[in-house]
C-alpha cells in the first residue's frame, strides 16, 4: 500500500512538474537567438520526458498527449507535422525488428548457442555471465536493442528463478539483469542494423550533408569497439557488483533445462529461421555496395517471410501480441518532436550555445568533446533518438567549422547515445529494471567507467579510421 502511495505521489509530482514547466516555456522571455516556437518546442520536449521517467501517466498516453498538444503550442503548423515521425523508416524498421525477435524466440537458436557457451564457462558464475554477456552482443548484432534485451532478460531470468531466494538470487539478479541491457547496448555499435539509433543518425548525416557510410565502413569501425568494450563491461559488473557463487549442481541443472529444449539436431522452422537471418545478414553487408539495397527494406522484408506459407514461422497473432506498443509510439512522438526541434532552429541555436564559434580543436579532441557533451546531455534528454535528432545538426556544423569530417562526429554520436545506461531511463533499462533486481543508482557504479572508457576510444580510434577511409 506504502509503495502504491508513493508511485502515486511521484506520478502527481511528475504532472504537476510537466505542467509547470510547459506554461513556463510560454511565458517565459525568449532566449536570445532562440525563435518563439523553438522555445516551445523546447518546452514540450521537457513536459513529454518529464512525465515518461516519472510515469505520471501511461507511456502511450503521454504520447498521445504530446501529440495533440503539438499543433495548439504552435511548435508545428498543423497535425500533419505532428506525426510525421510515425511515417518514419525508422519506426517500420524497429516495428520490423519484433518480428525477427519473435521468430527467433519461436525456435531455439539463441538457447543452443548459451547452452555450447555455458559448457564452456563451467560453473563459475562469474564465466556464465561472460557466456551471457557474449550472447547478447552477439544477438544484438542482428536485431534492435530492445527486443533484443526482451529475449536475453527471459534467458537470464530462466537462470535466476532456478535459485532460492536470499542473498545469493538478489546478487545474481542485480549482476545479470544490469549486464543484459549494458552488453545489448555494447553489441548495438557492432553494424547499422544492430540499432535503429545507427540508422537514425546515417539518415540525418545524409540529409545534411548527401554523406553517407558504408554497412561495411561501419562494421569496421564498429565491431573492434564491441571487442574492447565488452570484455571491460564484464570485469566491471564482477569486480562492481560481485555476485555470488552458487552450487555448481544448480548449474549443472539449468544446463540440463537448456538440453533438453535443444535436443536433437536443428528442426526445419529453426533452419528456416537461421537461413532467414543469415540471408538478411548478406544483404546488409550487400547495401555497401548495391544502391538499390537499403537495410530498412530488408529489414522488413525478411519480417514478411516469416509468416510466408511454407515457412510459417510467426502468426499474425503473436507478432501483434509481441510488439511492445508504447515504445511504438514513443518512438513515433520522438521522431515527430526530434523533427520540430529542427525545423524550429533548436539545433542551431545548440550550436551557438555549446560551442564557441571561434574555438577549433584537432580531430580527436573533437571527437572526444562530441563524446562528452552527448552524455552530458543524455542525463537531460533521455531519449536517445531525440538527442540523435537534437544534435545532429550541431555536431556537423562543428565539424565544419573545425575542418573536420562530420561523419566522425555522428558516429561518436549514435555510438554514446546507443550506450546511453548510466541510469535505467531507456527502453532497453527499463526492461530489466522493471524485475525489481537492482535500483536506479546501480548501474551508474559500473556504467560511469564504461562510458569513460567509450570517450577515450572514440577520441583515438575513430580519426584514425576516418583517415583509413578516406571521410
Amino acid at each position: 500500500m506504502k509503495g502504491g502511495c508513493l508511485v502515486n505521489k511521484r506520478q502527481k509530482i511528475g504532472l504537476g512538474f510537466g505542467v509547470l514547466v510547459l506554461l513556463l516555456s510560454q511565458i517565459a522571455p525568449t532566449p536570445y537567438g532562440l525563435t518563439t516556437a523553438g522555445q516551445s518546442t523546447i518546452g514540450l520536449t521537457l513536459f513529454f520526458l518529464i512525465l515518461l521517467v516519472t510515469e505520471a501517466l501511461p507511456l502511450s498516453v503521454t504520447s498521445l498527449l504530446t501529440i495533440g498538444l503539438t499543433p495548439i503550442l504552435g511548435v508545428t503548423e498543423r497535425f500533419e507535422g505532428a506525426v510525421a515521425g510515425f511515417s518514419h523508416p525508422v519506426l517500420f524498421f524497429i516495428v520490423a525488428s519484433f518480428g525477427i525477435a519473435g521468430a527467433i524466440m519461436e525456435v531455439p537458436v539463441t538457447k543452443r548457442v548459451l547452452l555450447a557457451l555455458f559448457r564452456r564457462a563451467g560453473w563459475r558464475i562469474e564465466r556464465i555471465l561472460l557466456a551471457l554477456m557474449l550472447a547478447t552482443a552477439g544477438t544484438s548484432f542482428f536485431m534492435s536493442n530492445v527486443p533484443t534485451a526482451a529475449i536475453m532478460m527471459t534467458i537470464a531470468l530462466e537462470f535466476i528463478n532456478l535459485l532460492e531466494d536470499g542473498p545469493a538470487k538478489r546478487s545474481i539478479g542485480k549482476t545479470f539483469l544490469i549486464a543484459v541491457p549494458v552488453a545489448t547496448m555494447i553489441g548495438g555499435m557492432a553494424t547499422p542494423a544492430s540499432s535503429s539509433l545507427n540508422l537514425l543518425a546515417l539518415s540525418l548525416l545524409e540529409q545534411y550533408t548527401g554523406q553517407t557510410v558504408s554497412f561495411v565502413q561501419w562494421m569496421a569501425i564498429g565491431i573492434p569497439l564491441v571487442v574492447v568494450l565488452l570484455p571491460f563491461a564484464w570485469f566491471l559488473m564482477i569486480k562492481v557488483y560481485k555476485p555470488a557463487q552458487v552450487d555448481p549442481q544448480m548449474i549443472a541443472a539449468y544446463q540440463e533445462t537448456l538440453q533438453a529444449q535443444v535436443k536433437g539436431p536443428p528442426g526445419r522452422k529453426e533452419v528456416t529461421v537461421i537461413f532467414i537471418i543469415l540471408t538478411m545478414l548478406v544483404l546488409w553487408i550487400a547495401s555497401s555496395w548495391v544502391p538499390g539495397i537499403e537495410v530498412f527494406t530488408v529489414a522488413l522484408l525478411g519480417c514478411v517471410l516469416f509468416f510466408l506459407p511454407g515457412v510459417r514461422v510467426l502468426s499474425w497473432q503473436k507478432f501483434l501480441s509481441g510488439i511492445n506498443w508504447d515504445i511504438i509510439f514513443i518512438s513515433g512522438t520522438v521522431l515527430s518532436i526530434a523533427g520540430a526541434l529542427v525545423q524550429n532552429g533548436v539545433s542551431s541555436w545548440l550550436v551557438e550555445t555549446l560551442y564557441p564559434a571561434h574555438l577549433t580543436l584537432p580531430t580527436p579532441l573533437l571527437v572526444g568533446f562530441a563524446a562528452v557533451v552527448c552524455f552530458v546531455m543524455l542525463l537531460m534528454i533521455t531519449s536517445a533518438p531525440a538527442l540523435i535528432t537534437v544534435l545532429a545538426g550541431p555536431f556537423i556544423a562543428i565539424a565544419m567549422l573545425n575542418g573536420a569530417p562530420p561523419a566522425l562526429l555522428i558516429m561518436a554520436l549514435a555510438f554514446c547515445a546507443c550506450n546511453c545506461y548510466l541510469l535505467p531511463l531507456d527502453t532497453v533499462q527499463l526492461l530489466t529494471y522493471s524485475k525489481g533486481y537492482y535500483r536506479m543508482t546501480d548501474m551508474g557504479r559500473s556504467t560511469v567507467f564504461l562510458q569513460i572508457a567509450l570517450v577515450v576510444l572514440l577520441a583515438v580510434w575513430l580519426p584514425f579510421m576516418g583517415g583509413v577511409f578516406g571521410f
